[in-house]
């Protein structure tokens, strides 16, 4: 044991001593505007996620590490020699940053007053470019090791995790234990199944009240922070708190401001779209709008746990089911919305989705799309869970139990695989939001840990 904490005292050491050189990688990458764009040659999610991607390769390579990459959707570094290897699992794209809220730019990756601002600083950014430091630090320290560590960053996980898919449906090596340093500390030991759904339909009616737009949303794992109305005409509009009212060339224009969370944890948020629904329900727009606003109304409106759409399920372990309102549209050719739907461990998968189908073809939508990601669960008394629960309280001198979470991590695609910080208990939540910021300290400790566990999953 005593030779174990010397090395986790000597990896502390070697990560703050690279410290400018880390923050100095980090910042390159988060400058890099990684969001899913069109499809290009050779650049499957676009042009920023692709340089992101080689950004990380470019540095992997620069540090003398082995790297590799699977068609410009995934790539890793990687060190140490063994059948058996350890993978850290992280992703190098981005949600959108959106047009407000941000106090400084939003890809500036400015360091004020000792806290890193900007998208990707947290999520995953920070923590996976991080890892391929944590990694040099295990090489520069010559520790022993028995599994190989390949650190792997992928460029789509924020629309869907296809570079995770590719990767294992192509066939390249699957690790044998591993974490994805993407959600909190100390350990996720379980993240819920999830049903992303969009319902919608071509607009064959447009009403008594002419609707020219109705918007909010940037991604379908965010609550809606600002949703926008543009009807010919005077209607009513309840004030409320978060509406403004404008009228400009005989049209009435309504804005909603809302409070952003991630889709895991919609109660965090408000939702500018219901938030502006609830202003304007006395109506009477009739046509495709009016089952638009019905149907979110009626069957999400306020709640976050899918009550009256008839999926709301509760586990003492794992949790209770969680729904959130992502993307809304109707431009008078065409509307549609998207669910976030989480479940925890006792919910039936199809069920769930026979559910929601029913109550979306009860209205006059269709189901224009579905995805699933199975529910991820490993014992808590697993090798890998109580390995990294070891590394967490040695670390910190906190002994804390495993957690169960709505947030679906790239754990999900692997095998044996769990999330593992680098959000440390009691931090405010702010990824996905604007400001998306973190102390340097912290994430500097979050690399440390990250670190000794890499070295202790890659002993046997």
């Amino acid at each position: 044991m005593g030779n174990v904490i010397m090395s986790y005292e000597a990896l502390n050491s070697r990560i703050m001593e690279m410290k400018d050189e880390i923050l100095a990688g980090i910042q390159q990458n988060m400058r890099i505007e990684s969001v899913r764009g069109e499809a290009q040659p050779d650049a499957p999610y676009g042009p920023g996620p692709k340089a992101a991607l080689e950004d990380a390769l470019e540095l992997g390579r620069k540090l003398g590490f082995k790297v590799g990459q699977a068609d410009n959707r995934i790539g890793w570094v990687e060190y140490g020699e063994g059948k058996e290897m350890v993978g850290v699992l992280g992703h190098v794209d981005v949600v959108p940053a959106g047009d407000t809220g941000w106090t400084y730019p939003a890809y500036g990756a400015e360091i004020h007053d000792g806290i890193l601002w900007g998208r990707g600083c947290l999520d995953d950014k920070g923590p996976i470019i991080g890892s391929i430091y944590a990694l040099k630090a295990i090489r520069d320290l010559n520790l022993p090791i028995d599994r190989r560590i390949r650190v792997i960053f992928g460029s789509d996980e924020e629309c869907g995790s296809s570079c995770a898919a590719y990767y294992v449906e192509n066939g390249y090596e699957m690790p044998t234990i591993g974490f994805t340093p993407d959600a909190d500390f100390p350990v996720i030991f379980c993240e819920k199944g999830t049903t992303g759904i969009k319902g919608g339909s071509k607009v064959y009616d447009k009403g008594h009240i002419e609707v020219e737009y109705f918007g909010g949303g940037i991604a379908d794992n965010v609550v809606i922070p600002t949703c926008k109305l543009i009807v010919k005409g005077d209607i009513k509009v309840a004030e409320t708190e978060g509406i403004t009212v404008t009228h400009e060339n005989g049209k009435t224009i309504v804005e909603a401001v809302g409070r952003s969370a991630h889709g895991s944890t919609p109660h965090l948020g408000v939702n500018a779209a219901i938030l502006l629904l609830n202003a304007v329900k006395e109506n009477e727009f009739g046509g495709e709008f009016q089952q638009l606003m019905e149907f979110l109304l009626k069957e999400i409106g306020t709640e976050t746990n899918g009550e009256s759409l008839g999926v709301h399920y509760v586990d003492e372990e794992t949790g209770e089911t969680t729904v959130n309102l992502g993307i809304v549209y109707y431009d008078g050719e065409e509307t549609y919305f998207t669910l976030d739907v989480r479940y925890p461990k006792n919910a039936d998968p199809k069920v769930v989705d026979d559910t929601l189908i029913n109550h979306i073809n009860s209205y006059t939508f269709d189901v224009l799309r579905k995805n699933n990601h199975k529910i991820l669960y490993v014992p808590k008394d697993s090798e890998l869970v109580t390995k990294l629960v070891h590394v967490y309280e040695e670390e910190t001198g906190e002994h804390l139990e495993p957690l169960a979470i709505g947030g679906g991590t790239y754990a999900k695609k692997f095998q044996n695989m769990v999330a593992f910080g680098p959000v440390f208990p009691g931090e405010a939540d702010v990824i996905h939001q604007p400001d998306e910021h973190v102390e340097v300290e912290k994430l500097l400790r979050a690399l440390q840990i990250t670190a000794a566990a890499m070295y202790e999953l890659a002993k046997k």
